[in-house]
């Protein structure tokens, strides 16, 4: 998943698996500066896929 072009630089990603927070593995980058004052940010969740389930990638930001 991965969020580019916000600002403040304060930002939430969280996994979601059928609608609950996912627990497998998540690996996430620092905010990086994506230029003219804008940041991004990479995440990554390992996890073995289920038939019929729904992966989500929430992101939640203050804009």
């Amino acid at each position: 998943c991965s969020v580019y072009g916000f600002y403040p630089k304060q930002i939430r990603v969280t996994w979601l698996r059928d609608g609950q927070e996912a627990t497998g593995e998540v690996t996430s980058t620092d905010e990086m500066p994506d230029g003219d004052w804008y940041y991004q940010v990479h995440s990554h969740l390992v996890y073995t896929p289920k038939s019929g389930e729904k992966i989500t990638c929430l992101v939640e930001h203050a804009s």
